[in-house]
């Protein structure tokens, strides 16, 4: 029988279920991952530089560009910091 040696396998940021915005070194022992380490901000796209120059209102929908996988996740999470940034509370049907 062969012996299994361990090895390091890069995983994205071009691998077809990475999306483009996750890169991961994985070592592996045969085919169990034994450590893996995630590269990060591979998605920057200045959206913060962007926003600094637009209303708050306008800049939601450079939120949606973030992720395509997870647009409506984005725009949540920055409409409700600026829901408690300027204490507003949005109404019952709104919520």
């Amino acid at each position: 029988m062969p012996e299994i040696r361990n090895y390091t396998l890069n995983f994205g940021p071009q691998h077809p279920s990475a999306h483009g915005v996750l890169r991961l070194v994985l070592e592996m022992d045969g085919e169990v991952i034994e450590r893996a380490d995630p590269h990060i901000g591979l998605l920057h796209r200045a959206t913060e530089k962007l926003a600094e120059s637009k209303p708050f209102n306008q800049s939601i929908g450079y939120m949606d560009r973030l992720d395509y996988m997870s647009m409506m996740c984005n725009e949540h999470g920055y409409v409700r910091a600026i829901e408690k940034l300027l204490g507003v509370e949005a109404p019952e049907r709104a919520q």
